[in-house]
This record gives C-alpha cells, sequence and structure tokens, in this order.
C-alpha cells in the first residue's frame, strides 16, 4: 500500500511528537525485551498457514564496525559444519508440523559459501512449498552466485551497497573491501539483469552528510534504477555507540528528518512507497522487511529469533553450543520471553503503519494520537506518519540490537568455532 498523498508542503520534522514516540519505544524496549533463559521449544504447529522461515548465516570474511548483527569471522570448517546443522535443525521444524511458503537468509554474509547456499535452498524446497526465497549480499559476492548459478534459485537478492560516496565507503571500512563506488555500481548493474528483483540498501544520515551528498547518492539510484531501494537511518547499537560517535560523529535527529524529506520528495512519482524505508519500481514486493506482513516467523541457525503465538524465542549464540544442542536432539534454543497481550498489539500496530498498511489491530488511544498528530491523513499513513513509523522502528532495531549485545556479551573467540566431531 503506498502512502497518501497530501496537499502543500510535505512535514517531515523531528518535533516533540516524535520525540515522544522515540522515548515511548526506548522505554517499551526496557520494558518488554529481557529474555530469559528457558527450557521451552517451538510448539507443535497448530495452524496449517504457511509462515516464513527465517535463515541465519553468521559468517563474515572481515568484520564492519557499524554492523550490531550476529556474526563471527570467517572459519571455513565451521561453516561447512554450520550448515549441515542447519540441515538437521530444519528437518526437526518440519518434524513439528511447521509450514512456509517463503524463506528469507540473513547474516552475516549468507553468500559466504554459495554452493552451500544453494543446497540449503534445494533441501527446504523439498521439504516445504516455497514459493519465493529472498537472500542478502554484498558487492563481493555476486559474482560467486552467478558461478553457483544462484540466480535460478533466489528470487530476490538484496544488496549491501550502504553508499555510492567513496568518501563515505572509507569512513565505513568498505572501499577496500568492496571496492570503489564505481566498482559497485557496475556489478549491482549486471546482477540487475541476473536476478528477478534486486533490491539495494543505502544508509543515510552519516554524520556531518551535506544534503547534496544524499542528492548525489540518489542521482546514482534513479541513474541505475534497480527494482527496490531501500533507505536505512544510521543506527549505532547501544554497545558501540559511544565509541562510533568519537571516532564519527553523534548522530542527528534533525539532519535525519531533513534528509528523510529529500528521499520522500526525489523518489516520488518514480518509485512506490513501499514502507518507511522501501520504494519499489513495481506495485508490490519489499524484500528486506519480512516482519511486516508476517505476524509470526520460525527462525534457524545461530542466534536467528523465532516469533510464534504470544513468545518470542532466541536461538543459542554461540556455535559450539548450536552443535551440541543440536547433536543432543533439540532445538537450539535457549532464551524465551513472553508477551502480554496488549503489548502484541501494540507492536502489530507499528509494524503494520511501518509498512504503510491499515492499522488492523483497531487500538483506539493509540489511533487518536496518532490522528491528532497528523501521522494518519483520511485513514492512510501521511507523508508525517512515514517518518514517525520510521523513527519507531529504528528504536524498535536498537532494541534488538541490546538483545544481541546481551546474549553475545560472555562469548568468547572459540564460540565461532565448531570443532570437528
Amino acid at each position: 500500500m503506498a502512502i497518501v498523498e497530501e496537499k502543500g508542503e510535505t512535514e517531515i520534522v523531528f518535533g516533540w511528537a516524535e520525540k515522544m514516540a522515540s522515548k515511548t519505544m526506548q522505554w517499551a524496549v526496557k520494558k518488554y525485551l529481557h529474555l530469559k533463559p528457558t527450557q521451552k521449544s517451538l510448539p507443535s504447529a497448530s495452524d496449517p498457514t504457511p509462515l516464513l522461515l527465517y535463515i541465519h548465516i553468521p559468517f563474515c570474511l572481515t568484520l564492519c564496525p557499524y554492523c550490531s548483527f550476529h556474526k563471527f569471522r570467517f572459519d571455513e570448517p565451521s561453516a561447512l559444519r554450520y550448515f549441515e546443522l542447519l540441515h538437521q535443525e530444519m528437518r526437526m521444524v518440519h518434524a513439528l508440523g511447521y509450514r512456509f511458503d517463503s524463506i528469507y537468509f540473513g547474516g552475516g554474509t549468507t553468500t559466504i559459501l554459495p554452493r552451500e547456499l544453494g543446497e540449503t535452498i534445494d533441501l527446504a524446497k523439498s521439504l516445504f512449498e516455497i514459493r519465493e526465497v529472498s537472500c542478502e549480499s554484498d558487492p563481493q559476492h555476486l559474482g560467486d552466485l552467478e558461478d553457483a548459478h544462484l540466480q535460478d534459485k533466489i528470487d530476490r537478492l538484496s544488496i549491501g551497497i550502504q553508499s555510492f560516496n567513496d568518501d563515505t565507503l572509507k569512513q565505513i571500512g568498505r572501499y577496500k573491501k568492496f571496492g570503489s563506488a564505481v566498482e559497485q555500481y557496475e556489478k549491482v548493474k549486471r546482477s540487475l539483469t541476473n536476478f528477478p528483483i534486486v533490491n539495494i540498501d543505502i544508509i543515510y544520515n552519516y554524520p556531518y552528510q551535506s544534503e547534496e551528498a544524499l542528492h548525489s547518492e540518489i542521482d546514482t539510484i534513479l541513474t541505475l534504477r534497480p527494482p527496490q531501494v531501500t533507505f536505512y537511518p544510521l543506527m549505532y547499537a547501544p554497545g558501540i555507540r559511544e565509541n562510533l560517535s568519537k571516532r564519527w560523529g553523534a548522530l542527528n535527529d534533525t539532519q535525519e528528518a531533513k534528509l528523510y524529506r529529500i528521499i520522500m520528495e526525489r523518489m516520488r512519482g518514480i518509485y512506490t512507497q513501499r514502507s518507511s524505508w522501501a520504494w519499489s519500481l513495481a506495485d508490490e514486493g519489499i524484500i528486506d522487511e519480512y516482519v511486516i506482513e508476517r505476524s509470526e516467523y520460525v527462525g534457524i541457525g545461530s542466534g536467528a529469533f523465532s516469533f510464534i503465538g504470544d513468545t518470542l524465542y532466541a536461538n543459542t549464540f554461540s556455535l559450539p553450543e548450536y552443535a551440541k544442542i543440536l547433536d543432543s536432539g533439540r532445538l537450539p534454543i535457549t532464551h524465551a520471553i513472553t508477551f502480554p497481550k496488549r503489548a502484541i498489539k501494540q507492536y502489530r500496530m507499528m509494524v503494520e503503519l511501518f509498512g504503510l498498511s491499515s492499522d488492523r489491530e483497531h487500538l483506539w488511544l493509540e489511533n487518536v494520537f496518532l490522528k491528532r498528530i497528523g501521522a494518519l491523513y483520511m485513514g492512510k499513513v501521511s507523508a508525517r506518519g512515514s517518518y514517525l513509523f520510521s523513527v519507531m522502528m529504528r528504536e524498535f532495531y536498537n532494541g534488538m540490537d541490546y538483545v544481541r549485545e546481551t546474549m553475545r556479551r560472555d562469548l568468547k573467540k572459540e564460540d565461532g568455532v565448531i570443532r570437528p566431531r
């Protein structure tokens, strides 16, 4: 569902409502996102409705300083064993009666072992009625995907470019890793002809990023014309916020709002806005935010989350423990939290509105507030509402970063290596 068109000038500001929404989300995160050790496991499937299967690949050749996702430095023997364990876990989930029609691979670097990735897709398709496969990648591995003929198996490919500015790429440590902006542009351009749907990820609101620099990024995007583009505001995870603020500079909410407005004005009329962050040339198909249309999902792999019913489950973040638990015949869930009904309704309301869908939760007080501040206009999400829900989702992601940091806090170097059996 596209954003509603309003008359007059688009108002995008980080005002009192955005500050309140940000503080409210920070409060909710502190109140609810405290996973505790558990002996619980996934219940047997009680509903035949197909869900989404999330698969986490926690390996990278080098580690980007701003990335808060669960990952370890690549060790090939460990990664090869890890894919075997993934297959084991997938079969266990299948035995519980779960059905899936979509897969989303996240990481880490999901494409670090293309052959094993292809085998994992084949196994999933043999167990479930999979209609579409979405996968993240980086510019470095695009050629490997083509060499492994994965363009025949991946329906939606999301490429983490982050910037087409060489100075920015150097600042965030990606220039030496993935090449210059021109080199990345050419790699992405080639991929557009090889994969059915290609999304590129762009980060904005780098400290001191000028409006002219963002315009230049958008100029490049509009020349390239990928089927989808996702603009993420730069987020500092809680555990690295102080270090990155000193190293790169503090994040600026007022600047973020100004840059967000530029994105909306430049993309509108050429692309269709699909969520607060994602834009599509077609009328459907966001690739990154799988939680928007999926209120429940199952995650497999170390550090993966599942949300079933009223409970969020987390797999162990330690690779040796992941192997040990699976080899004992159990799913590798080690932590969980059960949410009150109203909190779940509020979360789903936020996610639906972030995805520019109509609110299906019908929370009266929240709806009155959103209408009064202009976030909803004629029953639909307004331009200001789009930015408001971007702010809220940013804070939710910061909260999940906190959960991951907490789960990884006591990990040691050996937790990133799976020893031979």
